[in-house]
Formats: structure tokens, C-alpha cells, sequence
């Protein structure tokens, strides 16, 4: 019998620092919503001190072979980290870098991580979902409330930018304050504000200039992540996960019904044509031009 219970505690604890446990720790210390817990299961490399990622195009981020890789590595993977086919340690990677440093801008291809978000199961993927939630929950009282002032409209920006994989760069710059923005990476000529500004329930890629211009991307991409965490409960098999996700999405779904913004103009007809010629420069044009430039309409 002695024998019997020795084998069965040797198998629990085999099972428990298997290759999947340092990312069972980070999912079950974020179901627990224990700050104390979650600290200590995120401690490892880092990607703190990166600048917010620029990718152009479907190119792997700058950082995924970099700091990501090192994150990845440390939660237990064999290959590093991939933003192209997320595996349990990417997203973990990914859960960590939106939990402890709060920096969804150094990841990229938004629209991939929220693909993830819905549909992917399993305990990294379950993980990324607790901490998206967890961060847009704490960036909730910043969403919920009139947004009138370029300040009250900056802190809002970089909490979403804090919260959201794959964030736009220009939330997290304008956000912060930084100084001497590339004009590529300004509110008024950055090409993911545009993509966000054109989602469905964004006001359009031509609305609005300087700070609530990206505001206003940034809510239509926060409405995104809201939806995709909202399907991606359906996926949740673990109870506790499902149960933490739930409470975190009350929150936000409640901020999202107070959102209250300043509107603003939308720029110029000329500063519209600027904006087409320096994304046409760069690879990504904005515009579809019609029976030899009569007409242009939003691609």
C-alpha cells in the first residue's frame, strides 16, 4: 500500500512539472484573480523596455524572435515564438506580456491574436483570454465615461494600447506623450488607426484628426476584442477559467454601453489625398480609384 501511494505521488508530480506546467500556473494563477499569484507566475524575461511595434504587411514582429522567443522558451517551449501559428506557449507569451508589462503594443497583427482569442482552446490560449480580460477590465473605468479632453482621451489610449494584442502603435505613442512621432506613425497618417477607424463599428478610416481621431480606432478595436472574448468563452472547457472570464466581461461590456467621446471633423478633402499618397508610398493604399480617377472610394 506504502508502495502504491509513493507511485501515485511520483505521478502527480511528474504530471505537474510536465511541459505544460509553467502555463497551467499562469492560466489557474489568473483564474484565481490573485495579484500575489499572478506576479509570481509571471516572473521571466522581458519585453518591457521594446518601443511599440511597427509591422507592415503579414511580416512576423520585430520582437517575435527576440524577447517573445526568451518569454516563450521560459514558459516551456521548444521553438520559440510564432505570431504566424499560435501555440499554447505563444499565446502564454503573449498572456504575459499583456498581464505584467501591460504592453499589447509590442505584439503584432491584431486581428490574429482576436482570431485566437475566439477559437483556440486549451490552457495558453485560455490564459491569453483571462489577461486580455483582466487588463480591458482594468482599463474599464477609463473606456466607461465621457472622453471630452485630449488628456482624459490619452490615458484612455494607452490603456486600451495596454490591454489589446496587437494594438495599434500611434494608441500607445499618443497615449504615453511621446515626442517627435514619425509622420507614418501620427494619428493622421498611421495605417492601422485607418484599419481600426474602418471596422465595423468604427466611424470610418477618413474621420476625425489628432488624438480623438485615434480614439476613436482605438474604441473600434476595443469593441473587436470585446466580441472575440465574448465568442472565445463558448471554447473554455476549464470552469474556473469560464467563471473568472465571465466576471471580467461583465465589466467591460458595461464600460462599453457608457462609452461617451467628443466627435470632431474629419480632416480636409487635401489632407484626405496626403494621407492616400503617403500610404500608396509606403505599399498600402487607402484609396480604390475608379474609371481613371472620376472617383475614389475607401478599400
Amino acid at each position: 500500500m506504502r508502495r502504491l501511494v509513493a507511485v501515485a505521488l511520483g505521478a502527480s508530480v511528474a504530471c505537474h512539472d510536465g511541459p505544460m506546467a509553467k502555463i497551467d500556473r499562469l492560466r489557474d494563477a489568473l483564474v484565481s484573480d490573485d495579484a500575489a499569484k499572478i506576479a509570481a507566475a509571471t516572473v521571466g524575461p522581458t519585453c518591457a523596455e521594446q518601443p511599440p511595434v511597427v509591422v507592415a504587411g503579414e511580416r512576423p514582429g520585430p520582437y517575435d524572435a527576440g524577447c517573445l522567443a526568451q518569454i516563450a522558451n521560459a514558459l516551456g517551449s521548444k521553438s520559440g515564438f510564432s505570431s504566424e501559428n499560435f501555440d499554447h506557449a505563444s499565446a502564454a507569451a503573449a498572456a504575459e506580456v499583456l498581464v505584467r508589462e501591460g504592453r499589447g503594443d509590442v505584439l503584432a497583427h491584431a486581428d490574429r491574436w482576436l482570431s485566437d482569442v475566439k477559437t483556440s482552446r486549451g490552457a495558453g490560449h485560455d490564459a491569453l483570454r483571462l489577461a486580455m480580460a483582466r487588463k480591458m477590465a482594468e482599463a474599464a473605468p477609463l473606456v466607461g465615461r465621457p472622453i471630452e479632453d485630449d488628456a482624459t482621451a490619452a490615458a484612455t489610449l494607452k490603456a486600451i494600447a495596454a490591454a489589446i494584442p496587437g494594438a495599434c502603435p500611434t494608441y500607445s505613442l499618443v497615449g504615453t506623450g511621446a515626442k517627435g512621432i514619425a509622420p507614418e506613425q501620427d494619428p493622421e497618417h498611421s495605417a492601422c488607426v485607418f484599419r481600426d477607424l474602418s471596422r465595423r463599428e468604427g466611424p470610418g478610416g477618413r474621420y476625425g484628426v489628432g488624438t480623438f481621431r485615434a480614439l476613436e480606432g482605438s474604441l473600434a478595436l476595443w469593441r473587436e476584442a470585446e466580441r472575440a472574448l465574448r465568442l472565445g468563452v463558448g471554447v473554455v472547457t476549464d470552469a474556473g477559467a469560464k467563471a473568472t472570464l465571465e466576471k471580467k466581461l461583465g465589466l467591460i461590456e458595461q464600460a462599453t454601453q457608457k462609452i461617451a467621446t467628443k466627435k470632431v471633423d474629419s480632416p480636409s478633402a487635401e489632407n484626405a489625398a496626403f494621407l492616400g499618397f503617403v500610404h500608396e508610398d509606403a505599399g498600402i493604399p487607402l484609396f480604390r480609384v475608379k474609371d481613371g480617377g472620376a472617383d475614389a472610394n475607401l478599400r
